[in-house]
C-alpha cells in the first residue's frame, strides 16, 4: 500500500513537472511571438515637421522606442489645417487608403489643430483604431465626442500663474505684450488669455499682437516702453496669413530685437532667450503619453485609460536671463531650479586657489620658523662670545 502511494505521488509529480514545462514553453513561445510582432504607429501632428509640436513628436518617438517590447514602425504625417477647416476630404481619404493597405495599431495626435481635425472626422477616419490625443491643452478637445477607442493625455494651462510670476520676479512690470498668431486655434487662445488677463487690469496693461504681421510684431517689440515684458504663446500663422512653422527661429528673431524679458508657457525654447518660470515640460508629457501608448499597444482599451491633465512642471529659470534683467534668486518661487549658471573665477577654481593659498601659508610659516631659528642661534652664539 505504501509502495502504491509512493508510486502515485511520483507519477503525480512527474505529471505536474510535465505540465509545468509545457506551460512555461507556451508562455515563452507566446512572449517571443508577442515580441516579434511589429506594431505600426501613425503620428499626426499639427503643421509641418519644423513646428513646436515636432519637439513633442521627437520625444514621444524616443520614449516609445525605449519603452516598447515590440519592434515599432512609426509613420509621421502633418495636418496643415490651421488656416481653415475646409477641404479636409482629400487628406482623410488618403489616410483611409493608407490604413487599408497597412493597418495601424495606434494613432497619436499631437497639437490642437490635429486633434480638432481628427475629432471632426473621427467616424470616417480610422473609426476603430485606438487613438491618443496629446500635446494640447484640455480646453481644445470635445470630451463629449470621445469614442471608446480614444484617450487623452492633455495639458492644463494657467495664464494667471504666468502673469503672477512675472510680477513676482519683476514687480515693476507695467506692460505685457502677448505674442500670438491669427489662426483659428490661436484666436481661440487670444480669447482665453484675455479672460485671464482681465483680473490683472489694475496692475498691467496688455498689448495684443494677434492682429499684426510678424514683421510688425518685431518692430513694436523693439520699441516697448520701460518696465515691459513679453509673453510668447503661439506663432503659427500671423495676421498677414504667413505660416511660421519654425517658431523657435521666430522666437530668436524676436529675442534679437526686443528690449524686454520674454516668458512662455512651455519649455520648448527654454535656453534660447526665455527667462523661465512655471512652464510645461515637453519631456514629462512625452514620457506620460508614450507610457499610455504602450499600454494600448499591449492590449488595454484606450477609452478605459483616464489620465489627468498635466499642469506646469517645477519652475525653472535661465541664469543668464536673470542676470540680464536683474532678477534675484530671492524673488523666485520656492523650489525653482536655475539652469545655465555661469561660474565665477572663484567657483571654477576654488579648490586650486585654496590649495595655492595653503601652500603659500605653509611656505610663509616655514620661512618664519627658519628666520626665527636663525635669530635664536645668533643670539646664542653672541652670548657664548661675550
Amino acid at each position: 500500500m505504501r509502495s502504491f502511494i509512493a508510486n502515485s505521488r511520483n507519477a503525480l509529480g512527474t505529471v505536474n513537472t510535465f505540465f509545468g514545462a509545457v506551460m512555461f514553453l507556451l508562455a515563452t513561445l507566446s512572449a517571443a511571438a508577442d515580441a516579434a510582432e511589429t506594431k505600426r504607429v501613425l503620428m499626426l501632428y499639427s503643421f509641418g515637421p519644423e513646428s513646436s509640436w515636432n519637439q513633442y513628436a521627437k520625444n514621444i518617438r524616443a520614449e516609445l522606442e525605449q519603452q516598447s517590447r515590440w519592434p515599432l514602425e512609426i509613420s509621421d504625417y502633418s495636418i496643415v489645417t490651421a488656416r481653415s477647416s475646409d477641404e479636409d476630404s482629400p487628406f482623410v481619404e488618403y489616410l483611409r487608403a493608407l490604413h487599408a493597405k497597412w493597418p495601424f495599431d495606434l494613432v497619436v495626435c499631437l497639437g490642437a489643430p490635429a486633434v480638432v481635425f481628427v475629432q471632426r472626422h473621427r467616424q470616417e477616419l480610422l473609426a476603430n483604431t485606438p487613438m491618443v490625443f496629446t500635446a494640447f491643452e484640455q480646453r481644445r478637445i470635445q470630451y463629449s465626442t470621445l469614442t471608446a477607442n480614444d484617450t487623452v493625455v492633455a495639458l492644463a494651462h494657467s495664464f494667471p500663474a504666468i502673469f503672477d510670476d512675472i510680477l513676482r520676479v519683476l514687480p515693476d512690470t507695467k506692460t505685457v505684450a502677448v505674442v500670438n498668431g491669427n489662426s483659428p486655434n490661436e484666436n481661440f487662445w487670444v480669447e482665453q488669455i484675455r479672460k485671464d488677463a482681465s483680473r490683472f487690469a489694475d496692475r498691467l496693461t496688455f498689448k495684443w499682437y494677434n492682429e499684426l504681421s510678424f514683421e510688425d510684431i518685431l518692430k513694436d517689440a523693439a520699441a516697448l516702453p520701460p518696465h515691459s515684458a513679453i509673453f510668447w504663446h503661439l506663432m503659427n500663422v500671423d495676421a498677414a496669413g504667413r505660416t511660421h512653422e519654425q517658431d523657435s527661429r521666430e522666437l530668436k528673431r524676436l529675442y534679437a530685437v526686443a528690449d524686454a524679458p520674454i516668458f512662455s508657457h512651455t519649455d520648448t525654447s527654454f535656453g534660447d532667450g526665455i527667462v523661465g518660470g512655471p512652464m510645461h515640460s515637453v519631456s514629462e508629457l512625452s514620457r506620460l503619453a508614450a507610457s499610455v501608448a504602450i499600454r494600448i499597444l499591449g492590449g488595454e482599451k484606450a477609452g478605459g485609460i483616464k489620465t489627468p491633465a498635466s499642469g506646469f512642471a517645477t519652475p525653472k529659470f535661465d541664469w543668464r536671463e536673470m542676470q540680464r534683467w536683474g532678477i534675484s534668486e530671492s524673488s523666485l518661487m520656492p523650489g525653482s531650479e536655475i539652469y545655465f549658471h555661469e561660474l565665477t573665477v572663484w567657483e571654477q577654481y576654488r579648490a586650486a586657489i585654496l590649495m595655492i593659498a595653503a601652500v603659500m601659508v605653509l611656505q610663509a610659516a616655514l620661512i618664519f620658523w627658519l628666520l626665527h631659528d636663525r635669530a635664536q642661534r645668533r643670539r646664542s652664539e653672541l652670548k657664548r662670545m661675550s
